[in-house]
């Protein structure tokens, strides 16, 4: 069988590309291993004591306050507890999927537009 240089070219090529694929780390554990990534778990473990002290004002406050006070702790401790998770990165979970959801935004956003009528 003959190959022309131009399909040794690309088989190469394809080659190439299926090694790095393998051998690659995600951008975001090299991130995590490294001094950025410290920093960036220290700040979400800051943010999830922020939370903690948001959730210990909504216990003083009262009806839909109250309620939105926990919504925005919750949120908050959302955001703080993937931040400062960076680093416990497994092959079968995702940062991504500790983060709180758009709809949990939304719904926050009108709870907060309520209590400014």
């Amino acid at each position: 069988m003959k190959i022309t240089k131009g399909q040794l070219k690309r088989i190469i090529r394809e080659e190439r590309f299926l090694l790095e694929q393998v051998d690659r780390e995600s951008e975001l554990r090299e991130f995590a291993r490294g001094r950025g990534g410290n920093n960036v778990r220290k700040s979400g473990a800051k943010i999830e004591a922020a939370a903690r002290g948001i959730e210990s004002e909504a216990e003083i406050q009262t009806g839909k306050m109250r309620e939105t006070l926990y919504n925005i702790a919750e949120f908050v401790q959302k955001v703080g507890t993937s931040l400062s998770g960076l680093g416990e990165l497994s092959e079968d979970a995702s940062m991504s999927d500790s983060l709180p959801t758009v709809a949990e935004l939304r719904r926050l956003a009108k709870d907060i537009q309520k209590l400014e009528r």
